[in-house]
């Protein structure tokens, strides 16, 4: 059976959580390290669910949500845990490899939207490589890590507005006035955030006009998925204010 390399961000992720004690509190809202290694075990268990039943001829057309699919392995214990998460994120390759080997282009049901299988693979580099940012910080890895576009593009083409978007939406942060704002990054298209009738939309765009929020690549990526960079100055406001801080409020993350 064929499978696909462990991915840099990956790595990265397990040598953080093997340097964390377990019950260490993160940048991810009330998770510990031990919640953060639990959400990614799961994650792949279930991407493995779907792929094996898309296989099989028998797609799946429900996903389990977070709660569900993760209590179980919150309640292992921290060293089985992380032995867990390595066999999980392999076994979440083996299954992929296969089906990409025999349809490049597959697309199956996930999470009330159709998800494209390459596109896992990319979402459990987004996800480690937030993550390992959330554990350890803004250090030379995580700059690497998030200061790559793909992983941006991924977030707003692939996971879409609906999720990325989904706490902020809940507070009603959308309400109000309509809103088209730009967030930039040098060297890279502009990610405009849309509130209004129907919904919130994320797209990316042309660099032009002014920006709501400038700043580095891996910081965006970051205030995409509703996290303050560190130090705080590389993001900054260049445009009305009342419009950047409703932008953060949006991006609250999900």
């Amino acid at each position: 059976m064929s499978t696909t390399a462990r991915p840099t961000e990956a790595e990265a992720l397990l040598a953080a959580l093997q340097d964390t004690p377990s019950t260490a509190l993160t940048a991810c809202g009330e998770w510990t390290a031990h919640d953060v290694a639990a959400h990614l075990a799961a994650a792949c268990d279930e991407v493995t669910s779907h792929v094996r039943a898309y296989a099989d001829g028998r797609p799946l057309t429900a996903t389990r949500g977070f709660e569900e699919r993760e209590a179980p392995f919150r309640e292992l214990p921290a060293g089985r845990l992380l032995t867990a998460l390595e066999r999980e994120e392999e076994t979440m390759r083996s299954v992929i490899g296969p089906v990409l080997a025999q349809e490049p282009d597959a697309v199956l049901t996930w999470t009330r939207r159709q998800m494209r299988v390459d596109a896992f693979l990319t979402h459990l580099r987004s996800e480690c490589a937030i993550h390992r940012w959330d554990l350890a910080g803004d250090d030379q890895v995580s700059q690497q890590l998030l200061g790559q576009f793909g992983l941006f593009k991924h977030a707003v083409t692939a996971i879409g507005a609906g999720p990325m978007t989904a706490r902020g939406v809940a507070r009603g942060a959308a309400e109000g006035p309509p809103l088209t704002a730009r967030l930039r990054s040098e060297g890279h298209p502009d990610l405009m955030v849309t509130a209004g009738p129907p919904g919130v939309s994320l797209t990316l765009a042309a660099a032009e006009g002014d920006a709501a929020i400038t700043s580095d690549q891996a910081a965006r990526l970051l205030l995409l998925w509703g996290r303050t960079p560190q130090p705080p100055a590389r993001a900054a406001i260049t445009g009305p204010r009342a419009e950047a801080l409703r932008v953060r409020r949006i991006l609250s993350g999900y």
